[in-house]
């Protein structure tokens, strides 16, 4: 029965679909664009979507209107020589020698396009129900092209945001053309003029989009996590990308292989000493040997801060010994603004404001009490000066035999019992018998710190952090990992200091009584034998001026921003970075998300009716309620009734051939419904044959069975009674 659409809603359809169809060929030309020409391959799509409206209008058979497409390319080439050849002969010259080159160098990588372009334009023309093959088409489309990008930069993309923002765009699109396809705004029979039902149609389509949305999500989902396992790679192991820009992953692993981005994240000023320049951002104590270091969220172990808020904090200062004071100030580029990123240990966090039309996300201001003590402070202490609890939280190692052993041989000759000497110990034995590599290579046990001390003997920074803050705790040496940014003092430009994310860091700090976490870097400056690679990338100092005399521009409004001057806008944007952080993490374990809601869905719809009864006051309606509770759970296991049968022909069946008992409920289900008088009694008795039907549905189908047809979506839209 053929169907015809409304004007509208067909015109809709085509241009989404389309939008659709445009949007892949841009991400697909993103991977060639310095060979291709983006005006070029739009006006190939543009000129294949016309023949195939026309091919469509002209009702060309499908081999026909397959043969003139192949055709109309070789001629409109035909063409354009021609004209090539009389500018050459009106113009002769190297200009018009390469014509023919540049023309060809476009044309025959277009040629793929143009043929798929206008092949889902007819089809879908032609016949309607291509349009769900697209969908899928357009899916394995999108995987095959964003299959290779991953990092921080998506070639059309930025960062994160605007990523996700594209990819989520599209599956809204590919459900909107599928509700356009399924949902006409009036469907007209062939052989009569009466239009269909559109909550009819609603409920059709609904009805099996409980398998097309978890797809696309799943689609969805799995190009985000490559994208998050490559900017993780990009950033050494240590950084991730969120919805809004980057920031520090709060647990890190050791990857097999890095990679190296010069993305710059922020500019950073200090006033102070400072010997050397780490800007922690996360303190990594929490150990376990599969998940390795992680942040830990309790109270008494790490009391400092993570994120920034909406006003000036004060952090209680513990008055360690040998610290001077070092103020900084952060200015963010391209990094999660609501970070909290200090030396050492910031005793106050304020935020300062931001000028109009700003280069920078946001401005705050850290003072920080950093650390001065040497070897004549540090060398005598012996004990550590923690709880008992701090002392078995920063000394847990997983009890590993071979780290222990290790630590014991490096130490073995020092014959001082300062643990001061220890730590020097082992951090220039990782130094002087390890190589930095960013290729450590993959263990074939899995265990890439084993693999990295006694095997390959090389790796990066976490990898040096990991194995010096275990073997210090193998020894009753308090240590942890901490996670950040390394600035080179000599890179300085009038005080100021670019950040990108190459420079993301892992180094270890080691407690020491009265004088707190003292930093230890012991990451090697041997290249591994065979590789080579620039740690520094080259300097953009053209950039880096233009944002330093923005500021300097600007000094004079960098003042506390009060906390009742803050605009509205702020404000949900600092929410918001915490509300996408959630988000994220739901993302990260879709695995677990997606199926818990599709059947928190399911359940929501086949439980409704049942909860109307429960809530409802009119004994009439309680027993429609509940009779339509019955038939979702027999519809769930396939006992569907055909549209010719009648309510109680349908229950009669199931009397006979399954013994369900349904016919004494049915009928006090139609008394309910159509007879003039409903009394308590008959609503008691209804009730007692549900029972009855419940009884018999129990004795006829194991549990499993009723547990798997109520998780059942197909029919669960329906029309029941």
């Amino acid at each position: 029965m053929s169907m015809k659409y409304k004007p509208g809603r067909g015109f809709l359809l085509f241009l989404v679909r389309n939008m659709i169809l445009y949007f892949l060929l841009l991400n697909a030309y993103s991977h060639l664009k310095r060979e291709l020409d983006i005006v070029f391959l739009s006006s190939v799509f543009v000129l294949a979507v016309l023949i195939a409206v026309w091919t469509e209008r002209g009702r060309l058979r499908f081999l026909p209107a397959l043969l003139l497409i192949l055709l109309i390319p070789l001629g409109l080439r035909f063409l354009f020589f021609q004209v090539f050849g009389l500018q050459r002969s009106l113009s002769p010259g190297p200009e018009t020698d390469f014509l023919y080159f540049y023309f060809d160098k476009d044309f025959f990588p277009g040629l793929l396009p143009f043929l798929i372009i206008w092949l889902f334009n007819f089809c879908a023309l032609r016949f309607p129900v291509f349009i769900y093959l697209e969908t899928g088409f357009n899916a394995l489309f999108l995987l095959v092209i964003f299959w290779s990008e991953a990092g921080y930069r998506i070639t059309l993309y930025p960062h994160p945001t605007l990523f996700a923002a594209a990819l989520l765009s599209f599956l809204l699109c590919e459900i909107l053309v599928i509700m356009l396809g399924r949902l006409p705004d009036t469907r007209i029979r062939a052989a009569e003029d009466t239009p269909v039902s559109w909550k009819k149609e609603a409920r059709s389509f609904l009805s099996f989009m409980w398998l097309i949305v978890p797809l696309l999500f799943i689609l969805l989902f799995f190009l985000l996590s490559r994208f998050n396992q490559g900017a993780v790679r990009l950033g050494g192991g240590l950084m991730k990308p969120t919805l809004f820009r980057f920031d520090f992953s709060e647990f890190i692993r050791l990857e097999s292989e890095i990679e190296m981005s010069d993305d710059l994240v922020l500019l950073f000023r200090k006033e102070g000493p400072a010997e050397r320049i780490l800007l922690r951002r996360y303190i990594l104590s929490g150990f376990d040997k599969r998940r390795g270091f992680y942040h830990v969220r309790k109270k008494g172990l790490e009391d400092l801060p993570v994120t920034v808020s909406d006003m000036a904090e004060e952090i209680q200062d513990p008055d360690y010994l040998a610290r001077a004071d070092v103020r900084q100030e952060y200015f963010f580029v391209n990094f999660d603004p609501t970070s909290l990123i200090g030396m050492n240990y910031p005793v106050k966090v304020t935020p300062l404001k931001n000028w109009d039309s700003s280069s920078f996300l946001r401005i705050y201001r850290v003072h920080s009490r950093v650390s001065q003590a040497g070897p004549f402070e540090l060398e005598d202490i012996d004990s550590d000066g923690l709880t008992p609890g701090q002392h078995r939280h920063y000394t847990f190692y997983g009890n590993d035999e071979e780290i222990e052993k290790l630590a014991e041989e490096i130490t073995a000759w020092s014959g001082s019992e300062s643990y001061y000497a220890k730590v020097l110990l082992i951090r220039d034995y990782l130094k002087t018998n390890y190589f930095y590599s960013l290729k450590p290579g993959l263990a074939a046990d899995g265990d890439q710190l084993s693999h990295f001390l006694f095997k390959s003997q090389k790796g990066y920074c976490s990898y040096f952090a990991f194995a010096m803050t275990l073997l210090c705790r193998s020894l009753g040496i308090p240590a942890r990992v901490a996670v950040g940014f390394y600035v080179d003092p000599e890179t300085e430009v009038l005080n100021f200091y670019e950040v990108r994310a190459y420079q993301a860091h892992a180094w270890v700090e080691v407690y020491f009584s009265d004088y707190g976490w003292i930093e230890f870097d012991p990451s090697s400056t041997e290249i591994a034998p065979g590789e080579e690679f620039i740690l520094q990338f080259g300097f953009d100092f053209e950039h880096l001026s233009r944002l330093i005399e923005e500021i300097l521009k600007n000094q004079d409004q960098l003042e506390e921003e009060k906390h009742e001057q803050l605009a509205v806008r702020k404000k949900i944007f600092l929410w918001g970075g915490e509300l996408v952080k959630a988000l994220s993490f739901v993302v990260g374990i879709w695995y677990i998300t997606l199926p818990v809601l599709y059947l928190l869905t399911i359940s929501i719809i086949k439980l409704h009716t049942y909860i109307l009864f429960i809530f409802h006051s009119s004994e009439r309606k309680k027993v429609k309620y509940l009779f339509r509770f019955s038939l979702v759970r027999a519809y769930g296991l396939g006992l569907i009734r055909r549209p010719e049968e009648s309510i109680m022909e349908y229950s009669e069946k199931l009397d006979l051939e399954y013994s369900l008992n349904l016919r004494p409920w049915t009928e006090y289900y139609l008394k309910a419904v159509f007879d003039s008088s409903f009394p308590d009694q008959d609503y008691a008795q209804a009730l007692k044959a549900y029972y009855r039907f419940l009884s018999s549905f129990k004795e006829t189908y194991p549990l499993i069975l009723r547990i798997l047809g109520f998780l059942n979506p197909m029919h669960s839209l329906m029309r029941r009674a």
